[in-house]
């Protein structure tokens, strides 16, 4: 499995994207609302939420503190990077 963990500050938007993958997200501390597609949810403490690949979504921080989250996908995809020359 590949993980990043990520903290972003009160306010933070990203803006519409998607993955080629499919990727779950684990909420630490603070909180997020997720919209992908017509569905929009919000997430706390504990809340995990699985995107499948290409479902563009937004991410947003909602409240006063910032918000931890780990993200994570089992695809490989998400980290091989194309070889380079010497």
């Amino acid at each position: 499995m590949v993980t990043a963990w990520w903290s972003d500050l009160p306010g933070t938007r990203m803006a519409e994207h998607e993955h080629a993958f499919p990727e779950t997200r684990w909420v630490v501390e603070g909180y997020l609302r997720i919209t992908a597609g017509a569905e929009t949810v919000e997430l706390g403490p504990g809340d995990r939420l699985d995107l499948p690949p290409n479902l563009p979504h937004t991410i947003e921080v909602l409240g006063l503190a910032q918000v931890i989250y780990v993200s994570g996908t089992m695809d490989k995809q998400a980290v091989e990077r194309p070889a380079t020359r010497g």
